[in-house]
This record gives C-alpha cells, sequence and structure tokens, in this order.
C-alpha cells in the first residue's frame, strides 16, 4: 500500500468525525507540528511584544507569508496566512479543508501558551484549502477574568 492511499482513507475518516472529536484529535498534532519552530517564531514575537496583544500582532504582521489587523485594539483580530505551509498539503498527502482544524487548534495552543490569563476564540473564515486566496483567523481575547 502507498502511503498516499493511506492518507485518503485518514481524509475520510477525518471528515465522518464529528466536529469536536476533529478538534481533539487535531489538538494533539497541532502541538506536535508547531513544537517543530512555529511556535519559537511566536515565543520571540511574544516576547519583543512584551506580552502585549496588539504590539504582537503587530509584530506578527512583519513575518513573511502573514498579515494580521487589530480589529478591535485587546480583543479581536484577523490573522491570514497568504499560502498553506502544512508539509501534509504541500507534499500531496492531503487536501481536504478539514485539515485547516489542525491550524486552528495550533493557534489557540500558541496563544493560551503565551497569554495563561485569557482565553482565545479561533474561527477559520476563509481557508486556502476551502479555495480562498489566503487563509484568514478570527480570534478573539478574553481576559478570565471578565467572564
Amino acid at each position: 500500500m502507498e502511503l498516499f492511499d493511506w492518507f485518503k482513507g485518514f481524509e475520510k475518516g477525518i471528515a465522518r468525525l464529528p466536529k469536536n472529536q476533529r478538534a481533539a484529535l487535531f489538538s494533539e498534532c497541532s502541538k506536535q507540528c508547531v513544537k517543530s519552530g512555529t511556535l519559537e517564531i511566536y515565543k520571540e514575537l511574544y516576547k519583543r511584544a512584551d506580552g502585549d496583544l496588539d504590539k504582537f500582532f503587530l509584530k506578527a504582521d512583519e513575518l513573511p507569508g502573514v498579515k494580521c489587523e487589530i480589529v478591535a485594539k485587546g480583543s479581536v483580530y484577523h490573522l491570514y496566512f497568504t499560502e498553506c505551509t502544512c508539509k501534509l498539503h504541500m507534499e500531496s498527502y492531503i487536501s481536504s479543508p478539514q485539515l485547516c482544524e489542525c491550524s486552528r487548534q495550533s493557534i489557540i495552543y500558541i496563544l493560551h501558551l503565551l497569554w495563561k490569563d485569557r482565553t482565545f476564540r479561533v474561527m477559520i473564515c476563509e481557508s486556502i484549502l476551502r479555495g480562498n486566496r489566503h487563509c484568514k483567523m478570527r480570534i478573539e481575547a478574553e481576559n478570565q477574568t471578565t467572564k
């Protein structure tokens, strides 16, 4: 059996999972993925921004392939990726938009790791794997004390 064939079955399997189970699966996958380098980039941005969320997204906007917008200071942001950098997609193993849940989960993981006193809601607005020209995530931040 070819590895590509196995991933076609994997794609069909993740499509059949309820949304919460897909989130649980990709939550673990995303943690492993970001540890390969992305996490260090965002930790450095956090440090350079002195933990300020607005400054963090302003600095992230300077990264290649990344665009950020502050929608509401201190609470709502748009994060864009101009290309899909997932190796599973780049190497043609998976082309399903379900894979974008991994990106969503990685953003949640990174942000929560950096800002432990906040909760984050991340929504996929647009996705290259859905046919859009870029990926767009809406990030809503809330202090845990104001909940």
